[in-house]
């Protein structure tokens, strides 16, 4: 082998090396770093007979377990729409109180039904009536309280709808922009990874890849969201029943053209979903049960006191205890202003009503007996349930969903370990090639020197 030869070759290990230890740094330097691939080096036999030989070496994004990424794409979407439940119904469940506050509306409306039970004790008492009244108007604003929590919170996942829908936009386009340039650059690959990992936080989605790097990415029945030759963006339409519609985007002009005004059937998980399932499901069954569990305790309430009379008076007072306007239900405010106009005289056989014997109170009292009152501790009891239940699932979720993604991190990810050994490698490699060189020098100054 001529110097020239043995030279050539030293520096091509130089070269070859110091790009594998670059590529070593920048896996150390993004060990923490989300979706991102380890960098390989390849090092390949570099020869021309006769008058060259070294070694080359080709830096390489490490193959990612699609199998693995898939589905953790799905576990992160079944974690974001749990999540998105459990996180709104535990709010609605703290409208109710935590333990020993008695705050609920069950709590206030067994408050009431004592007050009551204390009124016919002392029926000519305006304060003992006053008691009662205002007892009772704060079990209604209990029940008016939670049902004020389950709005806020259908009204809240409508605007996070519409903020989510945006990001998701923002991703496709970013996804159709990355589609251009991924097969020429092991950083794009990266980023693409990275925003497909987000967007399948908002929403389930099935990724097909083609040999060079571009992906498709589509609902789950099918319908496009982005592609090499296009993106499309969703849109919220409010409704009776929420629904989330997909339009066509013109890359160039941004200009949107409708394709379908109702892809839920295709949001089958993430944030998305979640959402979609609050606003059209879970939040309208409960604030039909608050309402149909206040209404029901307040009919029997106003049946009753439908028999009760003033004192001295012969016929019923004539005028509700409880109103309701707008599925919100309150004591008559004509009672609250004058408590001594609370009828709860009932007097037998037909009799005037003479003195106030309180009797009328009782029946009013005993309405916690009925079916009616025992529905609003199992409507607590439900909403509580539900809370708890989507909190356990949220949990569940979450254990998948960050095993499935450890284990597609640990496919393709950096371990530091083994880059920290493969750095020594190297750079002891690229000691050795300049020490070869540095050998060569020397033969090259003998050699003049004979000369």
């Amino acid at each position: 082998m001529s110097l020239y030869v043995a030279l050539n070759t030293a520096v091509s290990g130089l070269f070859a090396n110091q790009r594998a230890i670059a590529a070593t740094s920048e896996n150390i330097a993004n060990v923490n770093t989300p979706n991102f691939s380890r960098r390989e080096a390849h090092f390949e036999t570099d020869a021309i007979p006769n008058q060259f030989s070294g070694v080359d070496v080709e830096i390489v994004r490490a193959a990612v377990d699609r199998f693995l990424q898939g589905a953790a794409f799905g576990g992160a979407a079944d974690e974001a729409a749990s999540r998105a439940i459990a996180d709104a119904l535990s709010r609605i469940e703290a409208s109710l109180g935590g333990p020993g506050e008695n705050i609920s509306y069950a709590n206030k409306l067994d408050e009431a039904f004592a007050a009551l039970t204390q009124l016919s004790a002392n029926p000519s008492s305006t304060a003992a009536k006053a008691d009662a009244l205002f007892a009772l108007q704060a079990a209604f604003d209990a029940f008016a309280r939670t049902g004020a929590a389950v709005v806020a919170e259908s009204d809240a996942a409508l605007g996070r709808l519409n903020v989510d829908t945006a990001r998701v936009n923002a991703l496709l386009d970013e996804i159709y922009r990355l589609n251009q340039v991924v097969q020429d650059s092991a950083g794009a690959a990266d980023l693409l990874d990275q925003r497909l990992a987000e967007l399948s936080t908002y929403l389930s989605i099935n990724v097909a890849r083609s040999e060079d790097g571009r992906v498709d990415v589509t609902l789950r029945d099918g319908a496009t969201l982005a592609n090499s030759a296009g993106f499309a963006a969703l849109g919220v339409a409010a409704g009776p029943q929420t629904t989330i519609t997909l339009s066509s985007v013109d890359p160039d002009s941004g200009a949107a053209s409708l394709l379908s005004s109702d892809v839920n059937a295709g949001i089958q998980s993430g944030e998305i979903r979640g959402l979609l399932d609050l606003r059209n499901v879970e939040l309208p069954r409960l604030q039909a049960l608050v309402e149909a569990t206040a209404r029901d305790v307040a009919d029997e309430l106003n049946a009753v006191y439908a028999g009760n009379v003033a004192v001295g008076a012969t016929t019923p007072s004539g005028q509700a205890l409880i109103v309701e306007a707008l599925g919100v239900f309150s004591v008559n405010s004509a009672l609250l202003a004058d408590p001594a106009s609370f009828a709860i005289a009932r007097p037998t056989g037909g009799a005037a009503g003479g003195a106030n014997d309180g009797s009328g109170a009782i029946p009013l009292a005993n309405v916690a007996t009925t079916a009616a009152a025992r529905a609003v501790a199992e409507s607590v009891a439900q909403i509580g349930s539900a809370a708890r239940d989507a909190d356990l699932k949220a949990e569940t979720n979450k254990a998948l969903a960050d095993d499935l993604s450890a284990r597609a991190a640990a496919s393709a990810g950096v371990n530091l370990d083994e880059e920290l050994s493969n750095l020594i490698l190297y750079q002891r490699a690229y000691g050795a090639n300049a020490r070869v060189i540095a050998a060569i020098d020397e033969l090259w100054q003998s050699l003049l020197q004979i000369i």
